[in-house]
């Protein structure tokens, strides 16, 4: 098979687990009105709940990047995808806060070390000129697989009045992922994928030395604390906009849909302006203004407003893509996987922290203003340091 062909392959065996993986991970959020409601929970507690999967996947960022290095993205790609498994068979049988607590914590295990090690793959096989592209493609199914949780969970238990067989579908896919993976995927295009042998140690002491990472590191933080507004956006909409549950839930469901051809688009408008910072300028500026937007916005505005502003709002967000192709673009080829590692900790962290506290101060002060100020003020500070702090990535030689 020629390397354009089976780096389309890799890409479609990828996708498929990704769009389970992602299904599952966002599965908490998609039924937090139904979960507050059946398990009788506070606000903060189901944002602990929808991040618990976050913990062992920050934790794991890091490592992944070396175990990419010492045992290759395929392996661990497959050993991660069965616990994933395991954590979906918990989260189907799971009836109390204590179980589906402890399913998230074994999903989030699981999930851990995809990405990064499937866009190491990617970026292995892709030429420069399509990689941003490649890496696209496939972050949009992060969105597809969101999109299908926050439609499918709502029109499950409103058409079934369950949803518990949606997730064991869901696990019958993530199994044909697997399997899919199992026969088609390579570690490497000749040995182009693989970092250069370092031990973990010295790697991460030369990762933190390099004061390059850093910007990546704050801004892809605070870009995730406004990613939280997506996982509270069913909630949101129905206390502050007045939608019934499956109304919020088909608006939410337009916010994932919109990241689809959004990670595509943003990726695809850097390689063709051959430019990886003005695209990340531009869009993380019009993820304020929509951001803004749609917190202003009265109740009993239209829903087709609040379509259009969300469908906005998180195709402009979809920026995030564009680190995945500029740390590898900007840190030496020996820290590259490390520092992808340690950006994407910062980003899951962030999720981790923010999203339980925006819940507290929504029961703390009995309304949404004090918790979207924070993401509001957040989603400020990212363009200024993406201007004052953040070089040009596209063309040059890592070590440059």
């Amino acid at each position: 098979m020629k390397n354009g062909s089976y780096a389309l392959a890799i890409l479609a065996a990828l996708s498929v687990t990704y769009f389970a993986e992602n299904f599952i991970r966002s599965a908490a959020t998609a039924l937090a009105p139904i979960l507050i409601r059946d398990l009788g929970l506070s606000y903060g507690a189901m944002g602990l709940l929808s991040t618990a999967l976050l913990l062992f996947y920050s934790l794991m960022q890091v490592p992944s990047g070396a175990l990419s290095g010492s045992l290759g993205p395929r392996r661990t790609i497959l050993g991660f995808t069965a616990l994933t498994l395991a954590g979906v068979a918990v989260f189907y049988i799971g009836s109390s806060y204590l179980q589906l607590f402890a399913a998230q914590l074994l999903i989030g295990l699981g999930c851990s070390v995809f990405y990064l090690n499937a866009v190491i793959l990617v970026s292995a096989w892709l030429p420069q000129a399509r990689r941003a592209t490649g890496i696209g493609v496939l972050s949009a199914v992060f969105n597809l697989g969101n999109f299908a949780a926050y439609l499918g969970f709502p029109l499950a238990v409103e058409r079934t009045g369950g949803w518990r067989w949606l997730v064991l579908a869901v696990g019958g896919l993530l199994a044909l992922g697997w399997a899919l993976n199992y026969i088609v995927l390579r570690d490497d295009s000749g040995g182009a994928g693989r970092p250069a042998p370092m031990g973990f140690r010295a790697g991460f002491r030369r990762l933190l030395s390099d004061p390059r990472v850093y910007p990546f590191a704050v801004g892809y933080t605070l870009r995730n604390a406004v990613f939280v507004f997506a996982n509270w956006l069913p909630q949101y909409l129905m206390d502050a906009k007045g939608l019934t549950y499956l109304e919020a839930g088909q608006v939410a469901s337009m916010g994932t849909l919109a990241g689809i051809p959004g990670c595509i688009l943003v990726a695809a408008l850097s390689d063709r302006l051959h430019s990886r910072k003005r695209p990340l300028l531009l869009f993380s500026v019009l993820t304020l203004v929509l951001l803004t937007a749609v917190v202003l916005t009265p109740p009993g505005t239209p829903i087709a407003v609040l379509y259009t502003l969300i469908f906005l709002f998180s195709a402009s967000n979809s920026y995030w893509v564009l680190y995945f192709s500029m740390v590898p673009e900007t840190l030496p080829r020996e820290t590259a996987s490390l520092g992808l590692g340690l950006v994407n900790m910062g980003g899951t962290v962030s999720i981790g922290l923010v999203t339980p506290i925006y819940g507290a101060l929504v029961d703390a002060t009995g309304g949404y203003g004090a918790s979207n100020a924070l993401l509001i003020g957040a989603a400020a500070a990212v363009p200024l340091i993406y201007h004052r702090f953040m070089g040009e990535s596209y063309g040059r030689a890592p070590d440059e």
